[in-house]
């Protein structure tokens, strides 16, 4: 591996330790309070979607920062536009490491992976859908041969529904935790969760096809 991406790597895991060890103080209301006054607080908010996706710091805290500093609409605008700014740059970061492709000769999980492959944007979007780490799918799908396409596509239909339910929650703040306009949130994420079964279902009914 060559010098600079050694760097690189000592980098982000010097960065990782450091979320771990302040991760008591990165909440939403301390991310508001450091960005909602500033008149350039749109641009540090994706900044901190990127460093965020990084190193591994939940996306769900930025989500709720969101509708805490912005407001639904833009909350939801700029909530979409860094976590896909994070997802491409985690996505890229792997890549320039050199780990495209890794995964699929990884034996015991290769064939699971191609079969993942054949699915392209849908089946990054289903994985998206689920419970599971946004850093960590970063990680894993760019150890794949995914085409870039297929990876931004998938990430923005299978973040969409949690991104709108954690903005909401955010946006509601102390009014939904008193137990007023809760209805729109739990709206969301139902639709969250239909979206997940009917991706689902169209991914094991429809022959793989993808976006040329």
């Amino acid at each position: 591996m060559k010098p600079v991406r050694v760097i690189a790597v000592l980098g982000i895991a010097a960065g990782i330790l450091l979320a771990l060890v302040y991760r008591s103080a990165i909440d939403p209301v301390a991310i508001r309070d450091a960005i909602a006054a500033n008149p350039l607080a749109p641009i540090l908010f994706i900044a901190l979607q990127v460093a965020a996706s990084l190193l591994f710091v939940p996306r769900l805290v930025l989500g709720i920062a969101a509708g805490l500093v912005f407001g639904f609409v833009w909350g939801t605008i700029w909530a979409l536009a860094g976590a896909m700014a994070g997802a491409a740059a985690g996505f890229a970061l792997v890549r320039w490491l050199g780990a495209t492709g890794l995964l699929d000769t990884s034996p015991g999980i290769g064939r699971l992976v191609k079969r993942a492959e054949t699915g392209g944007w849908r089946a990054v979007a289903i994985l998206r859908l689920m419970p599971l780490p946004h850093s960590l799918l970063n990680t894993l799908l760019a150890m794949t041969n995914l085409s870039w396409r297929d990876y931004l596509l998938g990430s923005f239909a299978g973040m969409l529904p949690m991104t709108l339910a954690q903005v909401d929650i955010g946006a509601s703040g102390v009014a939904l935790l008193q137990g007023e306009q809760w209805l729109l949130a739990c709206l969301t994420l139902a639709a969250g969760i239909a979206a997940t079964f009917l991706l689902g279902r169209w991914g094991s009914q429809s022959p793989p096809a993808k976006l040329d």
